[in-house]
């Protein structure tokens, strides 16, 4: 998933510093990020400015500033052509009279007051004319231990699900699935790898699993105790990273659920992860498919992406690895229809339709069934993937 830049003049580009309080909305919006930001210049949002613009942010450029509005998909490709050295975490359009508006997913939201015309042009753009500005960042920074706990304790509790909504089903059985698929007896010793709040490692433990989890954030491991508690099955709960294990045992069964992409580094993590399977053990591993269809319209056409979408691994990248590691391939699977089934069971939800979101999750699981049937072969029609992989003795 990484882009080739094309070389561009070496030239560097224009650069001025500012405090945030200039910046207007933007500083408002970016406050968290500090209080002082360097902006630098790209003469256009072409991808031949790409190298550049990874020089300037490696050397402190937070901002990067474009006159005029490139369209989306511009701004798609120079996304692509910085990564896999920046992440694009923002994206903002300023009109002529200063008013400022986020963009994500082709959606703008308008921020409330104005960038002045003297902190416009003290930033050196013109006032004749809008301007693009995109807020980037170092890749390492923006995967790293820091950000990665900050943004799941921000996003805990909709990771939980809502008991009652029309999708909760949905969410429960992505979540029951891996857990199926391992098939833990009674008394097994399992670990929850990136357990988030909790339901992957808890379905294995209403099979009968003595199960030990761990996340990032401190948020989330809260709501899987209190998730345990409701449920009545005991959890040993605690605060990690793959690549830090809080543990110092070996797990009979490993499950980890959709956090191989939010590591900055693959080899290392699956290294961590494999030093807690035990000798015969199992590990039951699953992520998000960067080669579906709906993943693959989200990279061409929407300015800003999740940097674990850019991050992530095809499973047959994920299946080398472990191969190389001295594990067996017991079974494949892909499941959940990628687009337009999420958008549609989105829009079913948002009209409070459980009868919609039902005939979505029947879709979903009888796609992903015929799918297992003819020997998971239609990558690009599923959105996630999930491996079942034995370790040698």
């Amino acid at each position: 998933m990484t882009s080739s830049l094309a070389a561009p003049s070496h030239a560097a580009l224009d650069t001025v510093s500012m405090p945030g309080a200039d910046l207007g909305p933007i500083g408002d919006d970016l406050a968290d990020a500090g209080d002082r930001f360097t902006l630098a210049h790209l003469p256009s949002a072409h991808t031949e400015n790409a190298r550049a613009a990874v020089d300037a942010v490696l050397a402190g450029q937070e901002l990067l500033t474009i006159r005029g509005y490139p369209s989306f998909e511009e701004l798609a490709a120079l996304r692509d052509a910085l990564w896999p050295k920046c992440h694009v975490s923002a994206v903002y359009r300023v009109d002529t009279g200063g008013q400022v508006s986020t963009t994500a997913r082709r959606r703008e939201h308008v921020l409330d007051g104005s960038w002045s015309a003297k902190g416009r042009q003290a930033a050196g753009l013109s006032l004749t004319e809008a301007a693009t500005v995109l807020y980037v960042r170092p890749r390492v920074e923006a995967m790293g231990q820091t950000s990665t706990r900050q943004k799941f304790d921000l996003n805990a509790v909709g990771w939980n699900g809502t008991p009652g909504s029309p999708t909760y089903r949905h969410y429960r059985w992505m979540r029951r699935l891996l857990a199926e698929i391992a098939q833990p007896c009674a008394g097994l010793t399992a670990l929850d790898a990136g357990s988030g709040t909790g339901w992957v490692g808890l379905e294995a433990a209403r099979m009968g699993a003595k199960v030990s989890a761990f996340d990032p954030s401190p948020a989330m491991v809260e709501l899987a105790k209190e998730n345990a508690k409701e449920i009545k099955v005991p959890l040993d709960a605690r605060v990690g990273f793959v690549e830090d294990v809080p543990f110092d045992q070996r797990f009979e069964l490993v499950l980890n659920s959709g956090v191989i992409s939010f590591a900055p580094d693959a080899d290392v993590y699956l290294d961590r992860l494999d030093a807690v399977v035990a000798p015969g053990g199992l590990l039951v591993i699953g992520d998000l498919n960067p080669k579906s269809r709906g993943f693959a319209r989200r990279r061409a056409r929407d300015p800003m992406l999740p940097a674990r979408e850019l991050n992530g691994l095809r499973r047959r990248e994920v299946e080398e690895r472990l191969v190389a590691r001295g594990y067996t391939i017991e079974k494949r699977w892909y499941y959940q229809l990628t687009f337009p089934v999420p958008e549609l069971m989105a829009l079913a939800e948002k009209r409070d339709s459980h009868f919609a979101c039902g005939a979505m999750l029947a879709l979903n699981r009888a796609a992903s069934a015929v799918d297992q049937l003819f020997g998971s072969v239609a990558e690009t029609w599923f959105d996630s993937w999930i491996l079942r992989a034995r370790k040698g003795t």
